[in-house]
Formats: structure tokens, C-alpha cells, sequence
């Protein structure tokens, strides 16, 4: 069994490591609606389904089958500030104000009130955000927690391999796993959400909360992430470095950084997608006899991968040859 007390970020006592080891036990969609109808003020399900942009049906069905809305409530914590605790299980309602980011703060909340201040907001409330997928949001745990594998990964959170195969694969956002992350060590749910640190300012002159990471989690001070860098020479992989690149840009590409990386051939950068192993079109890097080299691969009509060089054709050999992922972007020097 690993010891990850010694080795984990922020699980400072018993009880919040037990909250990141199993699911949340939070209240459900019927409590949830109502507590969110006192929080808006609002007179009915009617007007919350217009306020969030959520179909009166849905919200039925969370209340039905006392569903939690985990991508909801997410999204009125990061465009409100209201805390997450509140919002999943009624603590300190007292304290919360759904208009607090707004001029002025004191206002009473009602629907006409809150649709008046909805460029307030950090984030809009009356849709679903561009949160990451599950792919950048799992490489991105494992290395905030320092973890080695996805199996520490998956003993720290008793999360099944198959949830998280279906997170990768699908780019699901686990919504349920953030939520108790966040709750867990205090990172913020900017940071695990979209690996950002501070939020975009929806008026020139509105005055938004600082948001930083946590001084004690090293691994996650800055936007900037790093690949493993390779050189191809003589047919060997030499690793030569690092290479840095942004949040957005790992994003538009699909990367994830403890697993993907970049290799350098002459004047051409090419970013690797190590998930990618079946060949559709496109470039790929792949092995011949143990010996690298990135080139074109083609499925054509017959069923059959091909090595495609000019206007000539080779049959490709599984036996002598392995792929070892896709070419999904590339710089080239001019």
C-alpha cells in the first residue's frame, strides 16, 4: 500500500482525507432547487430554469430522482463566489450573497435584480462553461498530488479504472471528483476547473476577487506547464529537455503533460498524442526494429495501413512495427 500521507499535498488531518477517498455525501437535487430558489429569491422553478438555462423537465427529473447537479453548482460557485459547502450541504447560509461581485453589493436578490447584473458575474450563469475535459483534468491531479500513476491516482480517490478510462476517452469533466477535491485541500475550483489563476474580467472597470493557488502545492503556480522534449537521431529517442507550453495550448491540442511530449527533428517540433495509436491519416511517430522516425500513415480502402511517402506506398508491418502515438500539431522553423 503506497503511504501517501507522507507524500500528498494539503491532507493535513483524517477527516479531509476521508472526504477526497469516497464521494460526496451531499444533499440532493430536491434540497438542492430549494435552496437555490432561496438563494436567487425567485418565485419558482420557472424562473431558476430561465435564470440557469436549464429546462424546467430537467430540473424536475434532479428533484425526482434527487439528483445532484454537480456541473451547476460548480458554475453559480465560480461566477458568484457563493461557497460550494452552501451550495451542496447549507452551511453558513447566513453568509452567502449571491450578488456580492455586483455594484452595489447590499442589493435583495430577485429575477429582475440578478438578470440585471448578469455581466457581474465571473462567468456566465445561464449556461454550461468550457470546463477542460477529463483527460487534462486527470493529468492534471496527478501531478498536483505528486502522484506516479494513474493507481496512486485511483487508491487516493476510489475511483474505479474503468470511470476513469471513460473521463479520458469520452473527455468527460468529473464534476463530483472536483467538487470533492476542492472541498478536500481548498484549491481553488478556477485552478481545477481550467488550470487558471485568475479570472477574466467581464467589464473593463469590475473589480474582481484575487484568486492564488496555495503556497504549500509547489506543482501548481503557474499557467505554464512542461513536456518531455526528444530528439530522434540515428534512429534512437534522446531525451534532450523540457518543453514549455500554455494551458491553452495543451488544451487545443488534446495534450496531457505526464504522458504526451514533443520531439525535435531538424528544424520541425511535433507534439505527440501517445493516446492515438490507431492509425486513421495523418503523421505519426512509430518504431521500425526499435528504430524511430515520424511519418505519414494511411488506412486505405483495402483495410490495410500504409506508409505513404510522395506517391509511393508500403505496406505496414505490425509485427516489426509499433506506434507510439499521433503528430496532433506541428511548428516548423522558416
Amino acid at each position: 500500500m503506497i503511504d501517501q500521507k507522507n507524500r500528498l499535498v494539503n491532507l493535513i488531518d483524517e477527516e479531509k482525507e476521508l472526504t477526497l477517498n469516497k464521494p460526496l455525501e451531499c444533499d440532493g437535487g430536491k434540497t438542492v432547487i430549494l435552496r437555490l430558489l432561496r438563494l436567487f429569491n425567485l418565485r419558482n422553478r420557472v424562473e431558476l430554469s430561465a435564470l440557469i438555462g436549464v429546462s424546467t423537465g430537467s430540473i424536475a427529473t434532479w428533484q425526482t430522482r434527487n439528483t445532484t447537479p454537480f456541473e451547476l453548482l460548480i458554475r453559480i460557485h465560480l461566477a458568484t463566489g457563493v461557497d460550494l459547502d452552501f451550495l451542496l450541504f447549507g452551511k453558513n447560509e447566513e453568509k452567502q450573497n449571491v450578488l456580492k461581485l455586483c455594484s452595489p453589493p447590499n442589493q435583495i436578490p430577485d429575477y429582475a435584480t440578478i438578470n440585471q447584473n448578469l455581466k457581474s458575474f465571473r462567468f456566465s450563469i445561464t449556461q454550461p462553461l468550457n470546463y477542460d475535459g477529463g483527460r487534462i483534468i486527470i493529468d492534471r491531479l496527478i501531478t498536483l498530488f505528486r502522484l506516479r500513476s494513474r493507481v496512486e491516482f485511483r487508491e487516493l480517490t476510489s475511483v474505479n479504472e474503468g470511470s476513469i478510462a471513460t473521463w479520458q476517452t469520452r473527455n468527460v469533466t468529473p464534476f463530483e471528483l472536483l467538487a470533492r477535491v476542492h472541498l478536500a485541500t481548498g484549491i481553488p475550483m478556477l485552478f481545477l476547473c481550467f488550470g487558471k489563476h485568475e479570472y477574466p474580467s467581464r467589464e473593463p472597470n469590475k473589480l474582481v476577487e484575487p484568486t492564488t493557488i496555495d503556497v504549500q502545492n509547489p506543482t501548481a503556480t503557474a499557467d505554464i506547464y512542461k513536456l518531455k522534449k526528444f530528439s530522434i537521431a540515428h534512429g534512437n529517442k534522446i531525451q534532450v529537455g523540457d518543453y514549455r507550453v500554455s494551458h491553452d495550448f495543451l488544451k487545443d491540442c488534446g495534450l496531457a503533460i505526464n504522458s504526451d511530449f514533443v520531439v525535435k527533428v531538424e528544424s520541425s517540433t511535433y507534439f505527440i498524442n501517445t493516446d492515438i495509436k490507431t492509425v486513421t491519416k495523418g503523421q505519426y511517430l512509430f518504431s521500425i526494429n526499435d528504430s524511430y522516425q515520424i511519418g505519414e500513415l494511411r488506412q486505405l480502402p483495402d483495410g490495410n495501413v500504409y506508409l505513404i511517402d510522395g506517391h509511393d506506398k508500403y505496406p505496414f508491418n505490425t509485427d516489426t512495427t509499433k506506434i507510439h502515438g499521433k503528430v496532433v500539431s506541428i511548428l516548423q522553423s522558416v
